[in-house]
């Protein structure tokens, strides 16, 4: 069994591919000889493969798996994760902003005893502005999604071989990487450690991606919409219950008249509303369920270098 496994998703990130395994070489070496880096080619539209293959040319430890499309980044590292050998597993993205002289300490502090050893990332080369944003959207997401996040903390991380084999088995089709190991459970801890500047090019991961990775978090690993759309249906009733005794009670004590048509179409705007609201978030459950009876696979690899395929 090799000693430690690096596994990397790769999207569009030909110009950073080569300084990417340089780098990784040069820090893993450091611990130990007998490793392997595992590059995933995530569907990338420039020449990332044939940068791929030419590293796995001219070093034999380094394997190169492409994705017949792109899956999704979650996807890709699920892929590297199947095929990876080692006792220990560090999961990086390849911009260096995951920086590889981190991937000692992480080797150290995982020997004390822990299973899984995250990176908290400080200073962060994002704005103010940004910052804010990303306090924001993470606070909303643990409430959403009843799971504590650390906005300091990503991908990059060390596991064992024991966590990898559970995260093999994990069956669902919604592959969010660091919510499912923080689900497994396990010894875990982190480390602190500065954030990387990217090498080149722009990140892939834009607002809109995000949103739709917090949205499909929510929705994998916790039921509370669900709840809050009862609480929604409760509170309307609630409040419906109170306008009819208001409306009696008036009708019998001082005799008013009946409200006139804009707040019967606001009355109406607002159940409709909800109600839909409610439909929504009952037929994205819905959608969630149907996606996993199909069992389609998680994702289909059409070429390799220095490795075979594993059916």
């Amino acid at each position: 069994m090799t000693n430690i496994s690096v596994v990397a998703p790769i999207f569009n990130e030909s110009d950073l591919i080569p300084e990417f395994v340089k780098q990784v070489v040069e820090n893993v070496e450091k611990i130990s000889s007998d490793y392997e880096i595992i590059l995933v080619d995530d569907g990338s539209a420039d020449d990332s493969w044939s940068y791929m293959e030419s590293e796995a040319l001219k070093n034999k430890k380094v394997k190169a798996y492409r994705l017949s499309k792109n899956f999704g980044h979650h996807y890709a590292i699920t892929a590297g994760l199947h095929n990876a050998s080692g006792e220990w597993v560090v999961v990086m993205d390849s911009d260096l902003q995951d920086r590889p002289e981190v991937i000692p300490e992480l080797y150290e502090k995982a020997q004390q005893g822990f299973d899984v050893v995250f990176v908290s990332r400080t200073q962060r080369p994002e704005s103010f502005v940004y910052k804010g944003f990303q306090k924001l959207f993470y606070w909303l997401l643990r409430i959403l999604s009843g799971i504590k996040f650390d906005s300091r903390q990503a991908n990059f991380s060390i596991i064992n071989k024991k966590v990898v084999e559970a995260f093999i088995k994990f069956p669902e089709h919604a592959r969010f990487y660091g919510s499912t190991i923080k689900w497994l459970g396990f010894n875990r801890t982190d480390i602190q450690a500065r954030h990387g500047q990217r090498f080149s090019g722009k990140p892939g991961y834009t607002i809109k991606k995000r949103i739709s990775l917090a949205a499909d978090i929510i929705i994998s690993f916790s039921g509370r919409p669900l709840r809050f759309a009862i609480v929604i249906g409760l509170l309307m009733s609630f409040v419906s219950l109170l306008l009819s005794i208001w409306v009696l009670v008036g009708a019998f004590s001082w005799g008013f008249a009946v409200l006139g048509w804009p707040s019967l179409m606001a009355s109406i705007l607002f159940t409709g509303g909800a109600i839909l609201v409610v439909l929504g978030i009952i037929g994205i459950y819905l959608g969630r369920v149907f996606q996993e009876v199909k069992s389609r696979p998680l994702y289909i690899v059409s070429e390799t270098r220095n490795v075979e395929i594993v059916k």
